[in-house]
């Protein structure tokens, strides 16, 4: 699980500090999106599970590397403690968004493929990899902050799931 964190961390270091050349003009703001969203996930199959996650299920921060394309890392961490014992189910991952339209002050829809690494520790450690596509809208409320609504499909370990994702986006600048 450590080196999921240090990887992940290494992630939004690198990210986070674009080039000289890459640095935005005075008419594009490609300031960070910092976001959180609530969720629920329908297993598809014999993984029949459905997960609600309200208020958050997800944190996450986007980095434009153009007007119209970001990389998103994203975390989830719960850690349960009693009776002894420690449970501890964390979910790290990465998304590609390409938005159709650059502009945030209208309504923006989006692509994001994605995977992650999802995974417990305590009793019965494990973890696995999940990729998916997703597919939403992006709607401004006001000056730096946006709705966003998403509907996926994952695949793991044989397995798929549906997820609809609804949330607040925040921007930098």
């Amino acid at each position: 699980m450590r080196r999921f964190f240090a990887l992940f961390s290494v992630a939004v270091l690198a990210l986070s500090a674009p080039a000289s050349a890459q640095r935005p003009s005075a008419t594009v703001n490609l300031s960070p999106e910092l976001g959180m969203d609530a969720g629920v996930t329908f297993g598809l199959g014999s993984n029949s599970l459905t997960v609600v996650s309200i208020p958050i299920q997800q944190l996450r921060m986007g980095f434009f590397v153009s007007p119209a394309l970001s990389v998103e890392p994203t975390l989830a961490l719960i850690s349960v403690s009693g009776g002894g014992s420690t449970l501890t189910t964390y979910d790290v991952g990465v998304g590609l968004l390409y938005h159709f339209s650059p502009n945030r002050a209208a309504n923006q829809f989006y692509v994001r493929p994605f995977a992650n690494v999802e995974g417990t520790s305590g009793a019965g450690s494990s973890s696995n990899t999940i990729v998916g596509i997703g597919g939403g809208l992006k709607v401004p409320l006001a000056n730096r902050i946006a709705s966003r609504f998403e509907a996926n499909i994952a695949h793991s370990n044989g397995n798929n799931a549906i997820g609809l994702l609804a949330g607040l986006s925040f921007y930098t600048r």
